[in-house]
């Protein structure tokens, strides 16, 4: 009986830690300043023990499609490229695009030299400038129907 119930704890545990993996990590997004033309800056900080490159990429797209973020020193301020329900209306296509490996990856780059890692009560957040490029990203998210085409109000 024991041994069942030993079993039985595992393979919870084991079902808990694979539908962690795709999870979204807990991050906070903020302006960092203009890009070149269709792209935009921004510092993105994932709270966690360890954080790889792929982790702050994904945060940044999640965060330029669906949160926006606050204005930098400049002011200027990018509001949310999809609808505040868009995510929850579109789990297929939003589970696959922001997969760990998957296609949101194509659409940031990591500015060199950004790296930044800060300890806070709660553990460590790590963060970096991330350069998303919106042009390519709103087509794309359009071609899945996330968001609406620009010219389709007029």
């Amino acid at each position: 009986m024991r041994r069942k119930l030993n079993l039985i704890v595992l393979m919870l545990f084991l079902a808990l830690g694979c539908m962690a993996k795709g999870k979204m990590p807990q991050y906070d997004i903020v302006g960092a300043g203009s890009g070149t033309e269709g792209t935009v800056l921004v510092k993105v900080y994932v709270y966690a023990k360890s954080v790889k490159d792929e982790e702050l990429k994904r945060a940044a797209v999640h965060g330029v499609v669906f949160r926006g973020c606050s204005g930098n020193e400049s002011g200027a301020r990018q509001p949310a490229m999809a609808s505040p329900t868009a995510e929850a209306d579109n789990p297929t296509f939003c589970e696959e695009f922001f997969a760990v490996d998957g296609p949101c990856q194509n659409y940031a780059n990591i500015v060199s030299g950004s790296y930044d890692r800060v300890k806070t009560s709660k553990g460590y957040k790590t963060g970096a400038i991330i350069q998303v490029d919106k042009t390519s990203l709103r087509k794309e998210l359009e071609k899945a129907g996330l968001v609406r085409s620009l010219s389709a109000g007029f």
